[in-house]
């Protein structure tokens, strides 16, 4: 069954990224994972403090803590849909000039409005040479089963 296109649109970004698995997406489960962390971690910052000197790990669970804070502080809610944290981001002001979804469904793609360092820039087009090869229904499936970072 075709998933929900729009659904999709809401997860990936205008430049292939998979926006509902960054760390830094409002809407996405790390945010929900790190807040359900804390809550199930209630009150385990005293047993960390008694129990560090045998487990030398929990020595650094304050900043564990301080880092689950921080994930449950996302904000962005993507490219398409607000202002992400992408300065040499052309795709995401450039779809709706263009009036298409994604970079590859432009007649202009691929080109250099974008200032990618280049390992990103290599993942921009690859991502989008996948999605006009397989579908984006397609590639945002196999999105799902790859690790985000």
């Amino acid at each position: 069954m075709a998933e929900d296109y729009q659904v999709i649109l809401g997860e990936l970004a205008p430049c292939g990224l998979d926006c509902s698995r960054c760390a830094r997406y409002g809407g996405g489960e790390i945010k929900k994972l790190a807040a359900e962390l804390i809550k199930r971690l209630e009150g385990f910052e005293k047993a960390a403090a008694k129990i560090g000197d045998f487990v030398p790990a929990l020595k650094g669970y304050p900043q564990f803590r301080e880092i689950l804070n921080f994930f449950t502080q996302a904000d962005c809610s993507g490219c398409r849909y607000g202002e992400a944290p992408f300065p040499l981001c052309a795709a995401k002001t450039c779809f709706k000039e263009k009036g298409v979804d994604f970079c590859f469904q432009c007649g202009e793609y691929p080109c250099e409005r974008n200032r990618f360092h280049p390992e990103l820039h290599d993942h921009w087009r690859h991502s989008n040479d996948r999605m006009k090869e397989i579908g984006v229904e397609a590639y945002h499936q196999e999105q799902k089963k790859k690790p985000r970072y």
